[in-house]
């Protein structure tokens, strides 16, 4: 656990970077710092490993100052992964995973064997260990960054914005990728961010601040999004923050209709497997979006049905077998059992 206890950094021509900063980052949990530039969120993550010395107040690591414990050993033990990978760019990348490993003197068979585990656990093929940084991409250059910080099983992994210098698609798939480390390895992870979205995916807590790393609101995601602080908190989530909640709810609530029912004129086309291949109707044939109502949510439901040209979408199971149709209609109605509205009409209007 890391607990900030009036924690802050005022530089030498007296800026105010922190100041004041009362906070608990829990143990096995996701911790998000997020808020606009300058507010001091790297300030703050920095203070933890020392890299950055608090002028005022403690850092406290387990019940410990962190300025009692030798610099070195203490970063030895906490896992660090900055924007782009920070990665050696003269070793190979077996070598940059099993850095810590070698400064805490493990023998050089251990700390390769080591690295080729974490290889594997962030979804990198073995061939990989012999390239150096500049023959991989990007995501793959922050997952060997994940792995290096992982590397010696630290139980703390700092993570200052590493995914903000790759593409969308990339970036999605190295969040679902933490999302999957963090359910089988429970570290505490200190994450900073500035993006909102990113930070209502990944954090089990979510930290928002303001100038000078003062707090506008600590909450859960779904408790943030339905009920922000205060109207600054709610400006900084944005107008949209509803729909981003919909990604915090399953959609196993949506009523679905038979797969052998028309769905205004379209019928939707199965192969041997159950699958669906389509919807046939109306002398055309059109492609069918689907969703699981067992793993995912009510907005990817509701993408799904937006997505779709017939305004349906076919919901399946984990093998991918269709298992009934959730109209756009059926999607709102659970959106708006969910917030306890009137119902909506078969065309998706409030009564």
């Amino acid at each position: 656990m890391i607990r900030f206890d009036g924690a802050g950094k005022r530089h030498p021509d007296g800026t105010i970077a922190v100041e004041g900063l009362d906070l608990t980052v829990p143990a096995g949990r996701t911790t998000v710092l997020v808020g606009p530039s300058g507010c001091g969120k790297t300030t703050i993550l920095r203070m933890v490993n020392r890299m950055v010395e608090p002028t005022s107040g403690r850092v406290l690591l387990d019940g410990t100052d962190v300025t009692e414990l030798e610099a070195a050993k203490l970063r030895r033990g906490i896992g660090y992964v900055i924007q782009q990978a920070g990665l050696f760019p003269h070793r190979k990348v077996i070598d940059n995973i099993a850095t810590v490993p070698h400064l805490l003197g493990w023998d050089r068979k251990k700390a390769r064997a080591r690295a080729h585990e974490m290889l594997e656990l962030v979804g990198l093929a073995p061939e990989t260990a012999k390239r150096y940084p500049f023959q991989l991409s990007g995501g793959q250059q922050q997952r060997v960054g994940v792995a290096r910080a992982l590397a010696a099983d630290p139980p703390l992994l700092l993570m200052d914005e590493p995914f903000s210098a790759v593409d969308p698609v990339v970036r999605a798939g190295l969040q679902e990728e933490l999302l999957r480390l963090q359910s089988e390895l429970n570290k505490t992870v200190l994450f900073v961010t500035h993006d909102i979205e990113e930070a209502v995916r990944l954090g089990d807590q979510i930290v928002v601040l303001r100038e000078h790393g003062r707090i506008g609101q600590v909450a859960d995601p779904a408790t943030l999004l339905a009920a922000p602080a205060d109207e600054q908190v709610a400006a900084f989530l944005g107008r949209d923050r509803g729909l981003r909640g919909l990604g915090l709810r399953p959609a196993g609530s949506i009523a679905l209709t038979p797969l052998d029912e028309p769905f205004a004129g379209w019928r939707l086309e199965l192969d041997e497997a159950g699958r669906a291949t389509g919807w046939t109707g109306h002398g055309e044939h059109r492609p069918a979006a689907a969703f699981d109502p067992g793993a995912d949510t009510l907005r990817t439901a509701l993408d799904a049905t937006v997505l779709s040209p017939v305004g349906a979408a076919v919901a399946v199971d984990g093998d991918g077998r269709a298992v009934g149709i959730a109209a756009r209609a059926a999607v709102l109605d659970a959106l708006d059992a969910l917030h306890a509205l009137p119902p909506r009409d078969e065309a998706g209007h409030g009564r």
